[in-house]
């Protein structure tokens, strides 16, 4: 008899023994900080081989992020689920959604500054965190011309990912402390619901 391939074999994790890799990886973030930690040391804590870890997430850095995520999502709504009927209902939702409390913040403090330094961490954290806010904000705005509230060819359409996300970053980086929901609310009232909704000058 042939016998399977080794991968068909593989048992796969169960979503509760998944949680429970994550959070014990968030556990250990928490403790050491990002760059002491080893697939070694998780593995070693969450009694299981670091195979089983490789395996499921490939390396250090998906792993971290989808621990990161997992602790995120589980207390608030992921940002494709917003859908007010408007424009402005929208983005004020994705505004507070960017300044909403993140239960992981405090475990991850350490994350910003091995995401600066680590560019195989920075491709994970575009891949798993930034691609899909900009995936669903780019669906926001398709709703929006949908609608007739955008014009099709408005060119800013494509600079909305970036006047939104520009000053929620930028507050940290420059400031250091992070951005207020009245920054956000702002930004999307005077910056980018106006030039969104510009219509094109007649002639």
């Amino acid at each position: 008899m042939t016998e399977a391939p080794v991968a068909s074999r593989r048992r796969k994790l169960t979503a509760e023994r998944e949680r429970e890799l994550l959070l014990v990886t968030a556990q250990l973030v928490g403790e050491v900080g990002y760059e002491q930690v080893t697939m070694a040391a998780v593995a070693q804590r969450a009694k299981c081989s670091t195979a089983t870890l490789y395996r499921q997430w490939e390396s250090k850095p998906r792993l971290v992020i989808s621990a990161w995520k997992a602790l995120t999502t589980e207390s608030r709504k992921d940002l494709s689920s917003i859908d007010t009927g408007t424009l402005r209902g929208d983005l004020m939702e994705a505004a507070r959604y960017l300044v909403a409390d993140d239960p992981a913040r405090g475990t991850f403090t350490s994350m910003p500054a091995a995401i600066v330094q680590d560019e195989g961490l920075m491709e994970v954290v575009r891949e798993m965190l930034i691609h899909p806010i900009l995936r669903d904000l780019a669906q926001l705005c398709e709703r929006a011309v949908a609608r007739g509230e955008i014009e099709a060819g408005n060119p800013v359409i494509d600079l909305a990912d970036q006047i939104l996300l520009g000053p929620w970053l930028a507050q940290n980086i420059l400031h250091g402390t992070p951005a207020t929901q009245e920054l956000m609310e702002t930004v999307v009232e005077l910056v980018l619901l106006p030039a969104l909704t510009a219509r094109p000058a007649t002639a």
